[in-house]
């Protein structure tokens, strides 16, 4: 992923898709391993790269969700709205008495 990452412009880096570059591995293991010449690997090899570095995820819209759990087990608040209203106002959290 990062050799593929570094074929792509400066402006469009990172945001690969990791399930993506799993499923092409996958289904070219077979292709890399398969050739008979060093130029001909090395012309796979690249053709693998690009079709990783296309394989990108987009960015998702609207997608923020609030930094609250639903069951106290660290310091932050419990979850006691639904998630579209603790979008709206999000709360500090509250921290733990230290036993002294």
């Amino acid at each position: 992923m990062v050799q593929a990452d570094k074929r792509r412009s400066p402006g469009e880096a990172g945001r690969l898709s990791f399930k993506g570059t799993l499923d092409r591995v996958n289904q070219w293991h077979g292709t890399l391993w398969g050739c008979t010449s060093a130029r001909q690997s090395t012309g796979r090899y690249e053709q693998f790269l690009q079709l990783i570095a296309g394989d990108v995820v987009p960015t998702r819209l609207k997608r923020n969700e609030p930094r609250v759990v639903k069951r106290r087990r660290d310091s932050y608040q419990l979850m006691t709205q639904p998630r579209y209203v603790m979008r709206l106002f999000p709360a500090p959290p509250k921290h733990r008495k230290s036993a002294a």
